[in-house]
This record gives structure tokens, C-alpha cells and sequence, in this order.
């Protein structure tokens, strides 16, 4: 079996935003992707929430601080639960008690399904693996692996400095992300994933998307400013 990725290496990070008009997706299938779910630091640094919202997409932030934030239009910041219940309220269409058990209820079903009826799903990654083609995504709410696996698309957006060479390497960096940045052993939610989803189940030939999405993008970002435009190789890893 052959795992083909594309990747797209650009050399700066604002440059990400005008691969959603560069032709890596024809302008046919951008104009239906009308629905959109993140779950990536990245996108909101480098504005391409807005970019994206600008062009006429909607996009839903899938984090619950970074949804709370997104509903409030401004950075996340610390709110009261009457606060939080008023955005939750309105953006749900119902009215909620100001209630922590409540809120998290409506916001994990808000959320879940607009994972599901999104037509891409961009997420960042915490690790990329030459040596397998692997990408490493570490998560606590469990939302970027619904994000990843749910949308029939789904864009991986990672640093250059991030990329490892063997599956060693990123188990060392597995234990120093977790202990240093969570305070734990490992985090709830570690997903290892090295290309589509396949299943040789039913009887025939090999088939690609038994339930993750059926195109896979990696943007590998480098902010180096002497790199010449962006250029695009498709990857072929055992």
C-alpha cells in the first residue's frame, strides 16, 4: 500500500492564505467548500480565520476557548460563566442556564456537529515524521482528532522545525511536550496519522476512506525569508 501526500512548502507564513486561491484546490472545488472547522494555532496567528470569513466561508473554531473567543470577536481571554452562556445562547439558537455541566453539554454538541458537516477541517500538528510520513497531533479536548478524521478534507498546517526524522525522535519530544507544556505524563489525546483512511473489508480491491476524509493536505510553513516562491511535490512513502 502507498500513502501519497501532497505537500505544499511556502516561505512565509502569510503566504498560507493565498494557497486557498493558488490552484492546489481548483477554484471549482473552493467555491463548494462552504463550511469550515479549525483546530489550529496557526490559522488563527497568521489571520486566516478571517481571510477565509472574508471570502465568504464559514469557519468554526473547534477549541472551546478559542469558539468562546471567536464568538466574543476578540482574543481569548478569561470570562464569566454569564458571559459565556450568553454567547453560547446565541450563537445555539436556545437559551442556557449559566451552568458549567450545561455549557460544556451544548458546546460539545454544537461542535461536534459542525465537524461533521464542515467540507474541510484544518488542524495543526505538533510533530511530522520523515521516516514514516506520520503526522503527530496532541490534544486535550479531543476536537483536533474529530477534525482531522470527520471533514472529507482535511488540511494539516505544521512548521518546517517541527519535522523529525524517525518515530525515536518523536517519542523524545512526545515526553518533553507533555511534561513541559501540560504538566503530565501524556496528554488525553496523542493521533498518529500516515495518510487516508483505506479497508480491504468488503471483497475487491483496496479502498481508500473507510471513515477519515478522502483528501489529506500538509502545508509544512518556513519563515525563511531567502526561500523562492513556494513550490508543490506529491510524496510517495511506503
Amino acid at each position: 500500500m502507498v500513502a501519497t501526500w501532497r505537500c505544499i512548502r511556502i516561505r512565509d507564513f502569510l503566504d498560507i492564505r493565498g494557497l486557498f486561491s493558488a490552484g492546489w484546490l481548483n477554484e471549482a472545488e473552493l467555491l463548494e467548500v462552504v463550511k469550515v472547522t479549525v483546530e489550529a494555532v496557526v490559522a488563527t496567528e497568521i489571520g486566516l480565520n478571517k481571510y477565509l470569513e472574508d471570502a465568504g466561508f464559514e469557519v468554526t473554531e473547534t477549541d472551546i476557548e478559542e469558539w468562546i473567543a471567536q464568538l466574543a470577536g476578540e482574543r481569548p481571554s478569561p470570562k464569566k460563566l454569564e458571559e459565556i452562556a450568553e454567547l453560547f445562547s446565541k450563537a445555539i439558537g436556545e437559551r442556557l442556564e449559566p451552568d458549567p455541566q450545561v455549557l460544556l453539554k451544548a458546546a460539545r454538541r454544537y461542535l461536534r456537529q459542525s465537524i461533521i458537516n464542515a467540507d474541510m477541517g484544518i488542524s495543526g500538528a505538533n510533530i511530522a515524521i520523515a521516516e514514516t510520513g506520520t503526522l503527530v497531533i496532541i490534544n486535550s479536548e479531543g476536537n483536533a482528532r474529530l477534525v482531522a478524521t470527520l471533514p472529507p478534507i482535511h488540511v494539516a498546517m505544521i512548521g518546517r522545525e517541527k519535522l523529525v526524522s524517525s518515530l525515536n525522535d518523536a517519542a523524545t519530544i512526545l515526553k518533553l511536550l507533555s511534561k513541559n507544556a501540560a504538566g503530565y505524563k501524556m496528554p488525553g489525546y496523542i493521533t498518529y496519522i500516515s495518510g487516508r483512511s483505506t479497508t480491504a473489508d468488503i471483497p475487491g480491491a483496496p479502498m481508500i476512506r473507510a471513515q477519515g476524509p478522502e483528501e489529506v493536505h500538509i502545508v509544512l510553513l518556513d519563515s525563511h525569508k531567502q526561500m523562492k516562491e513556494f513550490n508543490e511535490e506529491t510524496y510517495r512513502l511506503p
